[in-house]
């Protein structure tokens, strides 16, 4: 039924946190199919320069963005907009870093990235294992943060950043496109 299928595919398009258009066909004619959800809303942990970028990144992609500088108005922040957040940890303070890292697990925030090297990544995740999150949970934390775009400077690696959380918002596994089948625009 074109109902069933429409809403099956409003709800795809919804997850994505991307407006998107569809047109289903049926045995009762043609269903259009249109989301427009929140933009992308992206808590930066961290000050400095890439918290600076990021931020300007964002805004460029008409997502919303905050910058904070501790783990309460992290929290805060995380909590106020659960349904469309994502959370870009660029601290390498454990007491910043675990609670605000915890909050956004525990609240099913669509993307939770964190900077570091593997030292620090490493040591981060014992960090959380301790505060009782779970393996699986962990999973979800994408550390080193970033594509693999060979980025050097702060702008390249705000665009490797966001890039990533926008392949992780559509459900994409990011590629070159002349490697993928299928149309362009999917």
């Amino acid at each position: 039924m074109p109902g069933d299928d429409a809403g099956r595919r409003a709800g795809e398009l919804l997850a994505t946190r991307r407006a998107g258009r569809d047109a289903l066909y049926g045995e009762s004619g043609l269903v259009l199919v249109e989301a427009h959800p929140s933009a992308p809303y992206v808590v930066i942990g961290g000050g400095g320069e890439l918290a600076a970028v990021i931020e300007r990144q964002a805004l460029l992609l008409g997502w919303e963005a905050v910058r904070v500088e501790a783990a309460g108005p992290a929290v805060e922040a995380i909590e106020a907009r659960r349904d469309a957040a994502c959370v870009v940890m660029l601290s390498h303070d454990e007491q910043f870093d675990v609670p605000t890292l915890r909050a956004a697990l525990a609240a099913g925030v669509p993307y939770v990235g964190a900077l570091g090297s593997r030292r620090t990544t490493a040591r981060r995740r014992d960090g959380l294992l301790a505060a009782g999150v779970t393996e699986a949970e962990l999973a979800r934390v994408h550390g080193p943060i970033g594509l693999d775009l060979g980025a050097r400077t702060p702008a390249e690696t705000a665009l490797a950043i966001c890039a990533e959380i926008l392949g992780v918002l559509g459900a994409r596994k990011a590629g070159a496109l002349r490697d993928a089948d299928g149309p362009v625009n999917a």
